[in-house]
C-alpha cells in the first residue's frame, strides 16, 4: 500500500513510492508484422520446387510424375512451381532434391503475422512477453466496443500514449465530470490496460485498442473513501464497463461496497490482492475478498504479484482467497507529464526560516554538504523528543496561476519512529496558514528515494509557499530525522507524454483486467462467468505459486482468449450450509456449490430432525478444490 496522507480509508496497493521516470519520446515508426513459423509448418499434400534453367518442360513432367505430383500453379520466379503431391511431404521434398533437374523442393511452409508493435518502449514490457500477450494478439489486439473501468485516481486524459482509447468518466473526489489524474497511479494502471498500440509512440497495453472509462476515487496522495469508491464502482458498471479495475485496498469491510459489487453481476471486477505479504486468509483485504468466504462473489477477480523470476513477489499478499497471479514488479507504463515551474536544491537557506515551538531548531548535517537540508534538530545528531521545528519558505517559489495538478517533487531521507515521529512535506498559499500535504513516518533505510506531495489543492494559487515539519513524542525513542534534497513545484503539463516504472499488485491486477478485455474481444458472447473461467483455466501452473493462489498459476493471456491450449477449469467447491435440510435438497444444494456428497451417516436425534442434516463436514462456506467431498451426518429415530 502507497504512504499517503492521513485518514484515507482505501489507498492505492502500489508498493514503490520511488518512481523512475522519464520524458516520453515519439520514436520512429517499424514495422508492425514480423513473420515466424506456425505451430503447423506447412500445407498437407504441398511442395513448392524451383527447376534448374536447363531443364526443359519434358525433364520438369518426368521428375513430378515420378513423385505422382502435379503443378498446382506457376510462382513469381523462373521456374518456381507449387505442386501437389499425393503421398508423404517430407519423402516427397527429399526425393525431388535428389532430382539433378530440381535445384531446390521445400514444404509449402505456413507463417503467421506475429503481432507486435512498433511502440518505441515495447521491448521494456517484460510482463507482456511472460503473459504471452503476442501470441494473444494473433487473436485479437483488442476492441473498442470493449470498457474496462479504471477506478483510481483517474487518467492523464489527454496523455499522448492513452488519449485516442480514453472515453468520458468522472470524478467522486471534486465530483465533476474531469477524472484527471493528481496522483500518477491511475494513469499507470490505464497504460498497462491499454496504452494505444502501434502508434510509434511510447509503450503498449494489453489491449492496443479498448475504452479506459476513467472513474476518478483516489486523491492526489492515492487515498479514497468507501463512499467515493462504492460510488465509483456502481458508476462504471452501470455507464458501460465490462471489466473493471480497481487497485486499491484496505482492512475494513464495507456492506455497501460488496453490495455494488454483487448489483453488477454482469460487470466482472478485478482487484489487487495488497502489499503487506501477508496471507489475505487469515488477515482479510478488501475489496479483494469479496470474492472469497463467506462473500464468495462470483464477479470477483483477486490478483497477486509475481518478479520476473515466475515467483510471487516479496511483497505480495497471498493465500487461497486470491485467485491467481500477475507481473507486478519493475513495470513500465504510462505517467503524467509535467511542468517543472520552480527548484531549490538548498545550497544555502536563503528565503527560508527555521523556528521550532519546543525542542532544537533545525541544524545543517556534517555528513553531507551541498544541497542537503537536514530536519534534524541539532546537526548530525538525533532530533530531540517532544520537538515540534519547522522549515518554512519566506517568498513564494511559483506561481501556480493558470496550472492544475501541481506536485511537490523531492528526495527524502528519513529515520523516525514509525507510527510516533512525523516529518511532513507541506504547501500554503501564504507561507503564515492552511499548510497542507504528506505526512511521513519511519525509515527509509539511510537512502534517499524520490518522493512527492499533493498540492493540487493551491492550484491557480498567485503564490505558493512550501514548508517542512518534524514532529517528534514524548517517549524518548528518536532517530536522525528528515533529509531533503532538490525540491520542486511541477504541474501537469497539456498533451503530454510521460512514463515511469514501478511496483505492486496494483501493477499485476491491470494485467488481468487487461486480458479480461482480450477474451470479451476475442469472444463477445461470453458470460462475465466464461470470462472468468477463461483466465483461470489458461493459468501457467507454477511450482513457486502452488498454495500460493487459489490456481497455483500465474496469468497467461494467449490461454485466456484460445489461442494456446489450455485446461478447463473447475470452479472451487465452497461449501453451503445445509444443516437442517433433507438429504435430496441437500444434495442438490452441494452439487450446485461444486462439490460432491460424500459419506453420509445417521444419528440419533431428536424427532424434529429426523430425515434432515444434523451436522457437516467440512463446515459451511470452507474454500475446497473442485469436487471436494461434503461428509454428511442425519438424524434418524432413538
Amino acid at each position: 500500500m502507497g504512504r499517503g496522507r492521513v485518514g484515507g480509508a482505501l489507498t492505492a496497493a502500489l508498493l514503490a513510492a520511488a518512481v523512475s521516470a522519464s520524458a516520453g519520446g515519439a520514436g520512429t515508426a517499424g514495422h508492425a508484422v514480423t513473420l515466424t513459423l506456425s505451430k503447423r509448418p506447412y500445407v498437407p499434400g504441398q511442395v513448392v520446387v524451383r527447376f534448374r534453367e536447363n531443364a526443359d518442360p519434358l525433364t520438369r513432367k518426368a521428375a513430378l510424375s515420378t513423385e505422382s505430383a502435379a503443378t498446382v500453379k506457376r510462382l513469381v520466379l523462373p521456374g518456381l512451381q507449387l505442386v501437389h503431391v499425393r503421398g508423404s511431404v517430407p519423402d516427397a521434398v527429399a526425393s525431388l532434391r535428389g532430382n539433378p533437374a530440381v535445384a531446390y523442393a521445400e514444404p509449402n511452409y505456413l507463417y503467421h503475422a506475429d503481432a507486435v508493435p512498433n511502440d518505441p518502449r515495447y521491448g521494456q514490457l517484460w510482463g507482456l512477453a511472460r503473459i504471452k500477450a503476442p501470441a494473444a494478439w494473433n487473436v485479437t489486439t483488442g476492441s473498442p466496443s470493449v470498457t474496462v473501468g479504471v477506478v483510481d485516481s483517474g487518467i492523464a486524459t489527454d496523455h499522448l500514449d492513452l488519449a485516442a482509447n480514453v472515453v468520458p468518466g468522472h470524478d467522486f473526489v471534486d465530483g465533476d465530470n474531469d477524472p484527471r489524474d493528481f496522483n500518477g497511479h491511475g494513469t499507470h494502471v490505464a497504460g498497462t490496460i491499454g496504452a494505444r498500440g502501434n502508434n510509434a509512440r511510447g509503450l503498449v497495453g494489453v489491449n492496443w485498442q479498448a475504452r479506459l472509462m476513467p472513474v476518478r476515487v483516489l486523491d492526489g496522495e492515492g487515498s479514497g473513501s468507501t463512499a467515493n469508491v462504492t460510488a465509483g464502482l456502481a458508476y462504471a458498471c452501470t455507464h458501460g464497463a465490462t471489466v473493471v479495475n480497481a487497485s486499491l485496498g484496505g482492512t475494513a469491510y464495507s456492506t455497501a461496497m460488496r453490495d455494488a459489487i454483487a448489483a453488477c453481476s454482469k460487470t466482472l471486477f478485478v482487484f489487487a490482492a495488497g502489499n503487506n505479504a501477508v496471507s489475505n486468509d487469515t488477515s482479510p483485504h478488501f475489496p479483494c475478498n469479496y470474492g472469497a468466504p463467506p462473500d464468495n462473489l462470483p464477479n470477483v477477480l483477486c490478483v497477486a504479484a509475481t518478479d520476473t523470476a515466475d515467483t510471487l513477489a516479496s511483497f505480495s499478499n497471498y493465500g487461497r482467497s486470491v485467485d491467481l497471479a500477475a507481473p507486478g514488479v519493475a513495470i513500465p507504463s504510462t505517467w503524467p507529464a509535467y511542468d517543472t515551474l520552480a527548484t531549490d536544491g538548498f545550497e544555502s537557506l536563503a528565503g527560508w526560516t527555521a523556528y521550532q515551538y519546543s525542542g532544537l531548531a533545525f541544524g545543517r548535517s556534517p555528513l553531507h554538504t551541498g544541497g542537503l537540508f537536514s530536519a534534524s534538530d541539532s546537526p548530525g545528531g538525533p532530533y530531540q523528543p517532544t520537538t515540534e521545528s519547522w522549515l518554512t519558505r519566506t517568498s513564494s517559489l511559483a506561481s501556480l496561476v493558470g496550472r492544475s495538478g501541481c506536485r511537490l517533487f523531492y528526495n527524502l531521507r528519513l529515520d523516525t519512529q514509525l507510527d510516533h515521529d512525523f516529518f511532513q512535506v507541506l504547501g500554503s498559499a501564504n507561507g503564515t496558514s492552511g499548510f497542507t500535504g504528506s505526512r511521513w513516518s519511519g525509515s527509509t533505510g539511510g537512502i534517499f528515494i524520490g518522493l512527492s506531495s499533493d498540492m493540487s489543492e493551491f492550484d491557480g494559487q498567485p503564490q505558493f509557499f512550501p514548508a517542512l515539519e518534524l514532529v517528534s513524542d514524548s517517549d524518548g525513542t528518536v532517530g536522525d530525522g528528515g533529509y531533503v534534497d532538490d525540491l520542486s513545484v511541477r504541474c501537469l503539463r497539456a498533451a503530454g507524454e510521460d512514463y515511469a516504472t514501478i511496483s505492486g499488485t496494483s501493477m499485476a491486477s491491470p494485467h488481468v483486467a487487461g486480458v479480461a478485455a482480450l477474451v470479451k474481444a476475442a469472444h463477445p458472447g461470453f458470460t462475465v462467468a466464461q470470462v472468468k473461467a477463461a483466465i483461470l483455466g489458461g493459468v501457467d501452473r507454477l511450482g513457486s505459486l502452488r498454495g500460493k493462489v487459489a490456481s497455483g498459476g500465474r496469468l497467461d493471456a494467449c490461454k485466456a482468449v484460445g489461442a494456446c491450449p489450455a485446461t478447463a477449469f473447475k470452479p472451487p467447491c465452497v461449501v453451503p450450509n445445509v444443516v437442517g435440510k433433507k438429504l435430496a435438497a441437500a444434495r442438490s444444494k452441494i452439487r450446485a456449490r461444486h462439490c460432491r456428497l460424500g459419506p453420509v451417516r445417521y444419528v440419533k436425534s431428536a424427532r424434529r430432525k429426523q430425515g434432515k442434516v444434523v451436522r457437516e463436514s467440512p463446515r459451511a462456506g470452507k474454500r475446497l478444490g473442485a469436487d471436494a467431498r461434503v461428509r454428511l451426518w442425519l438424524g434418524r429415530g432413538r
